[in-house]
């Protein structure tokens, strides 16, 4: 609906939930053209951070009291040391082989 309106903003509410692997790339494929070629903006929430880090070309990440925790470019936001700090979880963070 939004498409055929021709709106310039999108605003997504988690919109790869509940599809399967390769559809979630069909939407945020479909939402970088949107924005590249088009030049709507995107507003999405995504709880996974490999699809918000390869697709977003800014990052606002909630911390557990819902304040902002960290917001900016995804190379600089998403570091090992924010990942343990809002999600409690050690890990290493390491460029997209595909992206960068």
């Amino acid at each position: 609906m939004v498409l055929a309106q021709q709106t310039s903003i999108l605003l997504l509410d988690e919109p790869t939930t509940f599809l399967d692997i390769s559809h979630q790339f069909e939407v945020l494929d479909l939402c970088a053209e949107l924005h590249e070629e088009r030049g709507h903006t995107v507003v999405a929430v995504l709880h996974d951070l490999n699809q918000a880090a390869r697709y977003a070309t800014h990052l606002v990440v909630l911390g557990p009291d819902g304040t902002v925790a960290a917001e900016g470019a995804p190379a600089e936001v998403l570091t090992a040391e924010l990942v343990e700090r809002v999600f409690g979880l050690r890990c290493r963070v390491l460029p997209d082989p595909e992206t960068g």
